[in-house]
């Protein structure tokens, strides 16, 4: 067992203990390359192992941290590291100062029905999240949702809960070791339960019997109907808890229920100063930066709020807003088509940003971010934010490059380096590239080559991403739009109101 003080692997500090679960004990940590605080979870083994079962523990905690490691998103609480120091584990994760869910019931009692279902709401977009990506959580309990002191709502976890249930980490307490939460089978879907894998289904069984302790005060009997549930959670939880995983509803359906009970956001005004308009208002919950390019669906690297839904309107774009300027190249497979202009208009994100956008483009919310996309489907325009602090946009288009390369039949670069404007730290990254297979969700096509845009912009509380693709054969046409789009991006402003907190 770990002593407060230890170093890890020569990087990883131990600092004291902050409470017991099934698989081992939790450190808050320091970690001493980055010079930042982390929580460390020491997987302790059970004794009685045998060497051959011992390895195959070991192997299984460190191939589901490393699939944890790559889930980037504002709603899940990192995992960044997984160590093995004299044959025990250590997974270091995001520390999060925070209250976790089932000890604000205990403390305060039941949350109000919208307050639940908003928080629910944010957990489920974590879900999703992970469940595109093919990883299943597999321990959703309200021990694992934080609600931390800046604001957010993360689910926790990831990565140190697959081997929660096995049978080798049933164990007593440690003494004088403080419970991190509530029991892990209070909250398994009746299949996990009788020893099935984990799945969606599963995983939204137990963020039902989590939203039902939220809003009751204890989990669910398992009885129906759930005569305790305020009435307009009745709908959702019954889907969710059904004991049939067939007869469970997905996440969309959860998702579209879950929202209508969930309160709007508040108006946000705005304040005209001189010579431009600004949204004076903030994210309405704080976000983390996250590098979510998948294979080489190349998009975009960060990701937006859930919940971060385009609220404000589009009037037409009538001034042009300060930046640093741009002049992307010129295709070098241009077909000598005209170029032009086109005529844009305002959208203004309920997360405070603002951008203009062609006129008769198509838009497209994803959890994590809106694009436009042209008529014809070829060419689209993606903006993402994040309350992400100090990232480098240099380094962050580097490591993009890195992750894309491998996946591109062909790959050009045509710059990569730090720009110079007034919004922030920025860096600009141009290139063109054939994938090697299609993706119908970024309308890409195998063997056609394309040409990207990409600028990030580091304020002292954001980063935005801004992606602009067409096909190579197509840039040029539209290469002016582009000057004047990324020229008239606002992003998100410096200081969050305290309605938007």
């Amino acid at each position: 067992m770990g002593t407060a003080g230890q170093l890890i692997v020569r990087r990883y500090r131990l600092v004291r203990a902050l409470g017991q679960g099934r698989t081992g004990l939790v450190w808050e940590g320091r970690d001493t390359l980055l010079d930042r605080p982390v929580a460390i979870r020491e997987v302790l083994l059970p004794p009685h192992l045998s060497e051959t079962a011992r390895l195959r523990l070991v192997q299984r905690i460190s191939r589901e941290a490393r699939q944890a490691e790559r889930l980037r998103h504002p709603h899940i609480a990192a995992v960044y590291d997984v160590a093995e120091e004299g044959d025990t584990p250590f997974v270091v994760t995001e520390l999060v100062p925070s209250r976790s869910l089932d000890g604000v019931v205990s403390g305060d009692g039941p949350l109000p029905p919208a307050e639940a279902a908003r928080i629910a709401r944010t957990v489920l977009s974590a879900l999703t999240h992970a469940h595109a990506a093919g990883v299943r959580h597999g321990d959703v309990r309200p021990a694992n949702v934080l609600l931390a002191h800046d604001g957010r709502v993360l689910l926790a976890d990831f990565g140190v809960t697959a081997p929660a249930t096995d049978p080798a980490f049933a164990r007593d307490p440690v003494p004088g070791s403080p419970p991190v939460g509530r029991g892990t089978e209070t909250y398994l879907a009746p299949e996990r339960a009788a020893g099935g894998p984990r799945t969606v289904a599963a995983d939204l069984w137990s963020l039902g019997a989590t939203l039902h302790l939220a809003v009751t005060g204890s989990p669910p009997t398992g009885q129906e109907p759930l005569e305790d549930v305020p009435g307009e959670l009745r709908e959702v939880l019954t889907g969710l808890l059904a004991r049939e995983p067939r007869r469970r509803i997905d996440a969309e359906t959860a998702d579209r229920l879950l929202a209508e009970i969930e309160p709007p956001a508040p108006p946000r005004p705005v304040r005209r100063g001189p010579g431009r308009a600004r949204l004076v208002t903030g994210i309405a919950a704080a976000v983390v930066v996250a590098c979510v390019v998948g294979g080489w669906a190349v998009g975009g690297w960060a990701v937006l709020r859930p919940g971060g839904e385009n609220r404000a309107g589009a009037g037409a774009v009538t001034s042009p807003e300060v930046s640093a300027p741009v002049s992307p190249s010129a295709s070098a497979s241009a077909s000598g088509q005209p170029t032009r202009r086109l005529k844009l208009k305002w959208h203004t994100s309920g997360a405070g940003w603002r951008a203009g956008v062609p006129r008769g483009w198509t838009r497209e919310d994803r959890p994590y971010s809106t694009t436009w996309r042209s008529r014809d489907g070829e060419a689209a325009f993606t903006v993402e934010v994040t309350a992400q602090r100090g990232t480098d946009p240099l380094a962050a288009l580097r490591e993009a490059e890195e992750i894309l390369r491998p996946d591109a039949k062909t790959y050009r670069k045509l710059r990569l380096r730090a720009v110079t404007g007034e919004q922030g730290a920025s860096a600009d990254w141009e290139f063109t590239w054939t994938p090697r297979k299609a993706s119908a969700r970024d309308h890409l096509a195998k063997g056609v080559e394309y040409h990207q845009y990409r600028r990030v912009i580091s304020t002292g509380t954001t980063t935005s991403v801004l992606t602009w693709t067409t096909p190579a054969a197509g840039w040029d046409a539209l290469r002016p739009t582009l000057v004047r789009v990324l020229s008239l991006f606002q992003p998100p402003p410096l200081v969050p109101t305290p309605s938007a907190a």
